[in-house]
């Protein structure tokens, strides 16, 4: 072999192991667009939207989070969801407990697995001039 001939094909090997090693990252800024979060994907089109750019700036912002055996009643004053008001109505006291984990993911996000999960309703309080004021959980 000469040497010119081995250099090209430790180049196109390396190209090869390189490219394989690659995955396309998710957007941070979903945007209400479905995102993959460990195996599965949580579509947040249309949950929780609003105009009101400093509640979307929390909503979309991404967390590592891992419940264990959370119930309705604790989950809402667990990081990263406990700053933000939340009115709660006739949420569920026996159902199976909330176990989630995930590296990646937003408020937006976690907030809609959770309402999928015990299936709540939620939609945003606004006060006389149309800005959010909380977030209406409805078991």
């Amino acid at each position: 072999m000469k040497y010119g001939g081995g250099w090209h094909f430790i180049g196109i090997a390396g190209l090869c192991f390189g490219l394989s090693s690659c995955h396309l990252g998710g957007n941070k800024n979903n945007g209400g667009f479905p995102t993959m979060t460990g195996d599965e994907t949580i579509n947040t089109v249309g949950f929780l939207e609003t105009d009101f750019d400093p509640l979307n700036k929390w909503l979309d912002e991404v967390f590592e989070v891992n419940y264990k055996h959370m119930t309705a009643e604790l989950i809402f004053d667990q990081v990263p969801l406990n700053d933000i008001f939340y009115q709660t109505n006739s949420l569920p006291t026996t159902v199976t407990p909330f176990n989630f984990s995930s590296s990646e993911i937003t408020r937006r996000q976690l907030l809609k697995k959770i309402s999928d999960h015990w299936k709540l309703k939620m939609s945003l309080i606004r006060d006389s001039t149309g800005i959010p004021t909380a977030i209406l959980v409805t078991g």
